[in-house]
């Protein structure tokens, strides 16, 4: 009777722990779709002394992205980005393909993410000098942080990371808004930000 009761207590146990750890573990198969807000230093000297970015030196750059995790270490997704520039010159919206992994199952995982796509120029021409994004280019991102579950389908993270924006044609005219120059330029940023997460099957 007594190995009776301690069997039924332990299998108890080992049901309540599994339980608790699939509660806990969030779905790491599926359709995702993540959503972050990132705060973007320009790390990039020229960049701040010749192109005018140096006045969004903390540019809040939100993105979006959805996708299909395969396994916890293998997630392919879509998404969009935005940075906004206080004069409108260098405002621009980056569309990428990404690759994620999270590298455990537990409710605390660390995880990666690597974003390759093309950054679409969405600037205006302020009053003459001015500059302006005549043609995009290149966008690189590459991240690393921790996501913690607080159920299979909800999740937040805090990641940090780097950004290469490259444009391939920037405008700059005189105060008579005559063309002076045309170059390539591109724009490197660090990011600290917190991303939420939605899963499902």
């Amino acid at each position: 009777m007594k190995k009776t009761i301690i069997a039924a207590v332990a299998l108890l146990c080992l049901c309540g722990t599994a339980a608790a750890q699939r509660h806990i573990e969030y779905r790491w198969h599926g359709l995702y779709c993540v959503g972050d807000v990132s705060l973007a230093f320009n790390v990039n000297r020229s960049a701040n002394e010749t192109t005018g970015f140096g006045d969004t030196v903390t540019a809040l750059m939100p993105s979006v992205s959805f996708g299909y995790q395969f396994r916890k270490e293998c997630a392919v997704g879509l998404g969009f980005s935005y940075l906004a520039d206080s004069k409108g010159a260098f405002t621009q919206m980056p569309v990428f393909v990404e690759l994620r992994s999270h590298f455990m199952r537990s409710q605390l995982t660390p995880y990666g993410v690597l974003q390759i796509g093309y950054s679409l120029p969405l600037g205006r021409s302020s009053e003459p000098p001015s500059t302006k994004i005549e043609e995009g280019g290149l966008y690189f991102a590459l991240e690393v942080g921790g996501r913690y579950a607080f159920n299979r389908t909800f999740a937040m993270g805090l990641h940090a990371g780097y950004k290469l924006l490259y444009s391939n044609k920037v405008q700059r005219t005189d105060e008579f808004n005559v063309p002076l120059l045309s170059e390539s330029v591109a724009l490197s940023l660090i990011n600290i930000g917190v991303s939420f997460y939605l899963s499902g099957d």
